[in-house]
């Protein structure tokens, strides 16, 4: 039996409702946890990684955007208050000489608190 759009969407919607579950169309804000690797590695298996510089276009970071590459075993940062919505961002890996030895670009969309996990890949400057 094939069904269209319209009977499709009524039988998500009365199943939805049936079980419970809440739609809502407003959005939250919330905190982005960028989680990232390094071509696979952690920052402790790719030592050479000094910091990471978080960069979005339009919001003020602290430290300038520069994050160690992981702080009390975590390999990423948590960042604060965002409001809802969609934001571009860049991931640049720093070594220990100053060198920008890996990248990641993307986006992500704050609905409430979020996680962001993001491979950088390696530069070839």
């Amino acid at each position: 039996m094939r069904m269209n759009r319209l009977g499709l969407l009524s039988a998500l919607l009365s199943s939805c409702l049936m079980s419970g579950c809440v739609y809502s169309d407003s959005s939250e804000p919330g905190n982005v946890t960028f989680a990232w690797s390094f071509a696979g590695a952690s920052c402790a298996q790719d030592r050479r990684i000094d910091q990471v510089l978080v960069t979005i276009p339009g919001e003020s970071l602290d430290n300038g955007g520069y994050y160690p590459c992981s702080q009390n075993g975590y390999d990423g940062i948590t960042l604060h208050d965002f409001a809802p919505g969609t934001y571009d961002f860049s991931l640049d890996a720093i070594d220990d000489s100053g060198y920008y030895s890996y990248r990641a670009v993307g986006t992500f969309t704050v609905d409430g608190n979020i996680i962001v996990n993001v491979d950088l890949t390696p530069t070839h400057y």
